[in-house]
Formats: C-alpha cells, sequence, structure tokens
C-alpha cells in the first residue's frame, strides 16, 4: 500500500522554515513535492552556515527533505510560462511569500482557478490575509511577541518576557499550514472544489494558547509569569546534585502528593501544616525551599530512578543530546536514520504522527539546487530542444553566455 498523499503534486514556493516544514511534511507522507527556488535567489537556509555539521546542513535538510528542487524565474516570461504549465498537473500550489508578491507577479488563486480548478492555493503569512497587517512581514519571534506567547513566559513576575529556545511559532504555523492542506485535499476528494487555505504565524500562536487567550479575554486579567519558587511543588522543576533538572507535573497535586514526599524523604510534608493543595500554596515559599534541598542531596538520574519505580509524573528536563538518545523517540519513530549514498546513516527528527498502515517515511535527503529542473520538464512534457530554448530565454536564471 502506498503512503498517504502519494500521487499528489504540491508546488512550493516556501523558504525559511514556516512553508517548507509544512510541505516537508506532505512529502514525508508520499507528496512530490517540487520546491521552486530562483537562481538569483534560492532558499536563504541554504546558506544556514551555522547549522552545517560533518558537510550537512541540519537546518536546510531537516525541512526540505523528500523534496525535488527546480530553479524558475518568475520575474521572467519564459520562467511564468513554464510555472502555468506545471499548475496545470498540481493538486496544491504552496508558499510563505509576504502579502502582495504573488499579486505582484500575477499568481492569484483566480488565475490558478482557471488553469487548474482542482489545484488548492495555500498561504502561510506572516499576520493573515485580511485586516491591515495582511501586507506587513513577519518573523517567528514577532508571532511569538504579537501573539500573546512571550508575555506569559520567563522566570517571574519581575523578569523580561522571553522567547521560547527554538522557533516555535514557525514549526507550529506549518504544522497549522499542513494541516489546512490535508482538510482542504479531502474537501476536494469528497466531491468538494478546490479552495484557498490561509494560515499564519500569528494565528497558529493564538490557536496553541486558546484556553489561556480565552480564559483572560474573559476575566479582563493577564495571568501572572511565575518563578520557580512561586510555582506549585507538583507543578515545577528542580535541580539534582549533578546541575541537571527534572519536571514535576502531577495533577490532581492531593492525589499524588503523600507518595512524592515518601520518594523525597520527607514524610513530614504530607502532616499539617501541608496536608491539602492550599495548605501548600499558602506556605509555597517555604516547600519549594525544602524540596530544592532534598533534590540537591543526589543525581537527577537517581531521583528519576526513584520516582519512576512508584510510577510517578516526573520526567528529565532534557537537553537536545540527550533526546537524540531517547529509547521512546527512536522506538515511535520521532527519530529515524537516513541514509546518504555513502551508507552512512544520519540521525534526524520524523513524523510526530505514526499511521499503523502506511507510517511516514524519511527517505531522501533534501535536493540539491536546482537538481531535479529537467527531469520535471520533461514530465512535464517539454523536449531537451525547448529546455534549451526556455534556459537561453532566462527562465532558469541568467542564460548561458
Amino acid at each position: 500500500m502506498g503512503l498517504p498523499l502519494e500521487g499528489y503534486r504540491v508546488l512550493d514556493l516556501s523558504v525559511w522554515q514556516q512553508g517548507s516544514y509544512a510541505s516537508a511534511m506532505l512529502a514525508d507522507m508520499g507528496a512530490d513535492v517540487i520546491k521552486i527556488e530562483s537562481h538569483s535567489n534560492p532558499d536563504p537556509g541554504r546558506a544556514s552556515l551555522s547549522f552545517v555539521t560533518s558537510g550537512r546542513n541540519a537546518y536546510f535538510e531537516s525541512l526540505n527533505r523528500g523534496k525535488r528542487s527546480i530553479t524558475l524565474e518568475l520575474k521572467n516570461e519564459a520562467g511564468q510560462e513554464i510555472f502555468w504549465r506545471l499548475v496545470e498537473s498540481a493538486d496544491v500550489f504552496h508558499n510563505n511569500m509576504r502579502g502582495g508578491v504573488l499579486e505582484r507577479l500575477g499568481i492569484t488563486f483566480e488565475r490558478i482557478q482557471q488553469v487548474n480548478p482542482r489545484c488548492i492555493m495555500s498561504s502561510a503569512t506572516g499576520w493573515g490575509h485580511l485586516g491591515p497587517d495582511r501586507l506587513t512581514g513577519s518573523m517567528d519571534l514577532l508571532a511569538q511577541a504579537r501573539g500573546g506567547f512571550m508575555a506569559t513566559t520567563g522566570e517571574g513576575s519581575e523578569s523580561a518576557p522571553t522567547a521560547a529556545g527554538f522557533p516555535q511559532a514557525d514549526h507550529v504555523g506549518a504544522i497549522v499550514s499542513g494541516y489546512g492542506i490535508v482538510l482542504a485535499l479531502l474537501h476536494r476528494e469528497r466531491g468538494g472544489e478546490a479552495q484557498e487555505v490561509n494560515s499564519s504565524l500569528f494565528g497558529s500562536q493564538l490557536a496553541i494558547q486558546t484556553f489561556n487567550i480565552t480564559g483572560a479575554i474573559w476575566g479582563n486579567a493577564m495571568p501572572p509569569r511565575t518563578a520557580h519558587i512561586e510555582r506549585r511543588p507538583t507543578w515545577n522543576h528542580f535541580q539534582g546534585s549533578d546541575g541537571k533538572w527534572f519536571s514535576i507535573a502531577a495533577l490532581p497535586a492531593d492525589k499524588w502528593w503523600v507518595e512524592f514526599c515518601e520518594v523525597m524523604g520527607a514524610p513530614d510534608l504530607a502532616q499539617p501544616p501541608y496536608v491539602t493543595a492550599d495548605d501548600r500554596q499558602a506556605r509555597n515559599a517555604e516547600v519549594i525551599a525544602r524540596m530544592d534541598a532534598i533534590f540537591a542531596t543526589r543525581s537527577r538520574d537517581e531521583w528519576m530512578a526513584a520516582f519512576h519505580a512508584r510510577q510517578l509524573l516526573v520526567q528529565p528536563v532534557a537537553d537536545h543530546l540527550e533526546v537524540g538518545e531517547d529509547e521512546q523517540a527512536w522506538a515511535n519513530g520521532y527519530l529515524v536514520n537516513v541514509e546518504d549514498d555513502d551508507g552512512r546513516k544520519w540521525p534526524m527528527v520524523g513524523s510526530p504522527v505514526h499511521l499503523s498502515k502506511t507510517p511516514a517515511q524519511v527517505t531522501k535527503f533534501a535536493p540539491a539546487f536546482g537538481q531535479h529542473t529537467e527531469e520535471v520538464l520533461l514530465e512535464a512534457g517539454y523536449s531537451w530542444d525547448e529546455i534549451s530554448a526556455f534556459r537561453e530565454r532566462g527562465a532558469f536564471g541568467e542564460p548561458p553566455r
């Protein structure tokens, strides 16, 4: 049985992360994703040298795995001619261009519909396709800021707002974008018509904070940023004697508290005046300080073993290298090995979704720049002579001298 999206073709005019990771997820599930890049202005991710390891660019490989790459100048008449030919056989045209860019190129949903009524158009923007800021540029950090995420993140009310330690707005935005594309394909396959899919960094940030933002609006009050010393004992993070951290997240708090105290060797913390969560909250700084001192007597992994023996809800605060060694991640395909032409295996983050009959496959690295240009054009029905003529007309960049 083939992968769920085998037979679907995606024209991918996306760069950086939000757009590119959305189409990478589609490629994992079998879609033929054709990445369109300008010869004079390729995806900037190719030049993210800070992510190059052993000759491979982890940034670009992760976001563009499984795709094919063509170069095409959409500001060139010949390049536009090829683009519209490719639209004829596409199921999806996907992009994350800044608002107004496609309109200046004459690429609109209405025009796509004229050329191919079955082609869906997906736009992953910064702030949404409507409203006063629809043409305003955005980046991950700006979406975290305006979307409310940074306002609630930090170590206490006196601390500065804090962004996530990774580009979470881009990646959540990508997941939302991919979700929208699959919904539109499902609708079309059920007899509906092709439609536009619009998603944004801003909207995705609101979506992942749905009850937080709703509650703040209803109550007309912001939740505070809480410091370690202010957080509840059973919803907090602590440091072992080796300097490594672990996290406790046990709800309802009173259900587990006696067992926590037994493992800590502090049964008195389960006695008055600390019996209920409200009791402990009234003396929170005192309880947290006591727990800090207790946990500083043993290493993180020793505490993990003790808590896990009682099946209590405690996990390590793992760094990325520790995640790379996590047996649970490998068992579920969240981490996979991708083999190169020399037989070397490269660990990479896989799909977060497992389908029992047709699981995702990460089998190919990101394509070299323009690697599949001639291949894709031959599939579109062009002859070698026609491809040469397009090259002379500048369809793929500056014509050869």
